[in-house]
């Protein structure tokens, strides 16, 4: 005899995997696990309080993210990134994104894609005028942002680019999804967010007026503030003391890229 499963039953089973994976991918960006510290399935499953099974799905899928690398048959371990390997997906991304909205530009929106661009922008606008906590706003605002950014991919209409925009993803920290920021305070982080919508509301401006270099160059910058958040680009604030990403430069200590940033970006 088989037991049916149930509508309310199967949601809430979704829902306990996406509580997982969300779990593992922020302990992994807040530095709670380390790149020296080998994962189980066990270990993992002990320390949320589930079974194996959700567990077993949320490594599959942090590994296909990019987030986590096999280490044998059964182990893993955070992935580290070198910065250069970061900045360039970045890089690579914002000079898609800046085609694509060109693109739109050029041949003038659509009154649809006007709407769901505003749309965005009025939830964002309501994320900072929000007292609720800070991990709920940034959780909102990835949201928003990979709406907002995917559909300026997909307006675009270029078949080519949600392949290329797909490997670049596989980098997890330059995505509109991922909203990272390494040791930096609280007020610096709401602000920084700030900062990246306004640049929204101009984009979308840019793109009503039909100002192909000005929305080119918006979409661009708009990659220079990702690098910023990240610790990979000087900023108007400073970093604390410790490194939470795993991110390194292979040719200074992986806990300072201090000089590294200096070199390459001053």
């Amino acid at each position: 005899m088989t037991t049916e499963v149930t509508p309310a039953a199967e949601e809430k089973q979704e829902s306990r995997q996406r509580h997982v994976i969300d779990t593992l991918r922020a302990w992994v960006v807040d530095g709670k696990i380390g790149p020296e510290e080998k994962l189980s399935e066990s270990s993992l499953a002990e320390a949320l309080g589930v079974s194996r099974t959700p567990i077993r799905t949320a490594l599959a899928i942090l590994v296909e993210e990019g987030v986590l690398e096999r280490t044998g048959p059964r182990g893993y371990r955070v992935r580290t990134y070198k910065v250069a390997e970061v900045k360039e997906a970045i890089e690579l991304r914002s000079i898609i994104e800046a085609y694509a909205a060109k693109k739109i530009a050029s041949a003038g929106p659509s009154q649809k894609l006007i709407a769901e661009l505003k749309a965005c922008l009025r939830e964002g606008d309501d994320i900072f005028s929000s007292n609720a906590e800070l991990h709920e706003r940034e959780a909102r605002y990835a949201r928003m942002n990979s709406r907002f950014h995917g559909l300026i991919l997909e307006a675009a209409g270029v078949s080519i680019v949600p392949q290329i925009i797909s490997l670049l993803d596989r980098v997890p920290f330059g995505s509109p999804g991922a909203i990272r920021f390494d040791d930096i305070a609280k007020g610096d982080r709401i602000q920084h967010l700030h900062q990246a919508h306004w640049q929204h509301h101009h984009m979308v401006l840019a793109l009503i007026a039909k100002d192909v270099s000005r929305v080119g160059r918006l979409f661009q910058e708009h990659g220079e503030g990702v690098k910023i958040s990240l610790g990979l680009s000087p900023g108007p604030f400073n970093l604390g003391p410790s490194r939470l990403l795993p991110i390194v430069d292979p040719e200074a200590n992986a806990a300072d890229i201090a000089a590294f940033l200096k070199e390459e970006d001053i």
